[in-house]
């Protein structure tokens, strides 16, 4: 690509807020391997260590309160998500936050 177009770069915009593994997928392809998708249960992970730090850096109030915005992202295409994202916003915990992802992940498994 670089060669064909001679850039420098490329810019990376909001893709990357609710797909933040798009930096793994890019390094693969500009070291011409396989790219590969990111099962459900690795994106869970993420998830989960996002609201992990989340919470660690701002407190459980604010932390919860800046993931509804990213939830949003995560869940973009995703079955049901309008569903999820109004649920989300009605959250207050940490606790309760987590095991809503968690049980939307287990149902909604691809």
């Amino acid at each position: 690509m670089f060669n064909q177009t001679g850039v420098d770069g490329i810019m990376i915009g909001r893709a990357s807020i609710g797909k933040p593994w798009i930096f793994r997928q890019i390094k693969e392809y500009l070291n011409k391997e396989e790219v590969t998708e990111t099962s459900d249960e690795e994106k869970l992970k993420i998830i989960l260590e996002h609201i992990e730090l989340q919470v660690k850096y701002l407190g459980e109030s604010t932390g919860i309160k800046e993931m509804r915005k990213y939830m949003s992202y995560y869940l973009k295409n995703m079955p049901n998500a309008t569903q999820m994202r109004q649920k989300i916003n009605q959250i207050e915990t940490k606790k309760e936050l987590q095991e809503s992802i968690i049980k939307y992940f287990e149902t909604y498994k691809a």
